[in-house]
């Protein structure tokens, strides 16, 4: 068989902001992607800084000539996959050949080498485009031991760094607390930034801890560089829920994290120690409230108001050491009711008691109650 060659129809300038890392994070993308597929398909991964070549790949995947076309995706609809546009590859193919790396596909199970290049296109006038040139070998020197290795050439020691950073396969050590929903990391190196099955995202100014999404949990903009910030919020506040550990809720309450921690979700003895904390500092007339409003009204019932966030005011108000405040504020949102809502539920309260003509009063007051209230408003 002949060389064959297919010239994609994508400028050499795509993605001008993307370099070697968010380039080289498209190729373990679609490598963790295969081995969550099928966990047999083991992920390979080398670096030889001699050389100064990245070899990566999987156990037993291959590459179709189809897939060169963009859209064309295995991965639709399946939640658990990082990537679904059908795109990765060859842009981050683009990248690489445009800061004059060189790549091969060694597609072993297609016995095929792929070697793309940026060729100046007859088609657009000149115009510099990915090619790739795709060559059967009828024999390989040595029986390879994955059927998919990708290699690519000229990445130097302080890019490896880099994608060391942004890949968390790549580190040593990585303390994570699981979740339902993915993993919040330990250590202060990984304050502020957010993953995604392990490779880096974005920066979220304010989050306090790391974290490592699932793909299912959330899904990554086309460009790859951001996540949605309320379902960081969002999703951060059910992690911390789940874990129930003491000193991250308390650390999170009132900061990015915790922004909807929801009360009932903390348990009873974290919820005591979150009060008696806010006790130590404030003092014992100290009360949480989340607004301005609120500060005039405990001021004017003799409290000290302290503003905290909505999600810690919750808990602590919660807490067996704030009991009579809880009375208190529930008497007057009771007190707080139109009238007719009151009257509505007092008259159930007692309907049992009442013969059918004294129910028919009963209601009849309530509609002249609602009345006079519409004719209020």
């Amino acid at each position: 068989m002949k060389m064959r060659k297919y010239e994609l129809s994508i400028s050499a300038d795509y993605v001008p902001e993307w370099g070697t890392t968010e380039a080289m994070r498209e190729f373990f993308q679609n490598a963790i992607d295969e081995e969550t597929r099928d966990s047999s398909n083991k992920m390979f991964f080398e670096y030889d800084p001699a050389t100064q070549i990245v070899r990566i790949g999987n156990k037993h995947s291959d590459l179709d000539i189809k897939t060169l076309l963009f859209g064309v995706t295995t991965k639709k609809k399946d939640r658990e996959m990082i990537g679904n546009h059908g795109e990765g590859y060859k842009i981050a193919t683009v990248v690489l050949l445009r800061l004059g790396k060189s790549v091969v596909f060694q597609n072993y199970c297609r016995k095929e080498i792929w070697r793309p290049r940026l060729v100046k296109s007859r088609k657009y006038e000149g115009i510099l485009v990915p090619t790739f040139f795709v060559e059967p070998v009828a024999i390989w020197e040595k029986a390879p031991e994955h059927s998919l290795i990708i290699e690519i050439g000229g990445i130097t020691p302080e890019e490896y760094q880099e994608m060391k950073t942004a890949n968390l396969h790549l580190q040593d050590g990585v303390e994570e607390k699981e979740t339902a929903y993915g993993s919040i990391l330990e250590g202060k190196q990984y304050v502020g930034k957010v993953y995604v099955a392990g490779l880096f995202i974005c920066n979220e100014p304010g989050l306090e801890v790391g974290i490592n999404f699932k793909p299912r949990i959330v899904r990554i903009e086309r460009d790859r560089s951001m996540v949605d910030s309320f379902d960081i919020k969002w999703y951060a506040a059910r992690m911390v829920e789940e874990l129930k550990d003491k000193e991250l809720t308390k650390r999170s309450l009132g900061c990015y994290t915790g922004t909807y921690i929801v009360a009932h979700a903390v348990p009873d003895e974290i919820k005591d120690e979150v009060a008696a904390d806010f006790i130590n500092q404030y003092g014992a007339k100290a009360v949480p409230v989340s607004n301005q409003n609120d500060v005039e009204g405990m001021k004017k019932r003799g409290y000290k108001a302290v503003i905290v966030s909505e999600s810690k005011k919750n808990v602590i108000i919660e807490s067996r050491y704030y009991a009579d405040v809880r009375k208190m504020l529930k008497e007057e949102q009771e007190k707080a009711k139109p009238l007719y809502d009151r009257f509505c539920e007092f008259v159930e309260k007692i309907e049992g008691r009442l013969d059918e003509e004294e129910t028919v009063t009963a209601y009849s007051l309530a509609d002249e109650i609602e009345g006079m209230e519409n004719k209020d408003e």
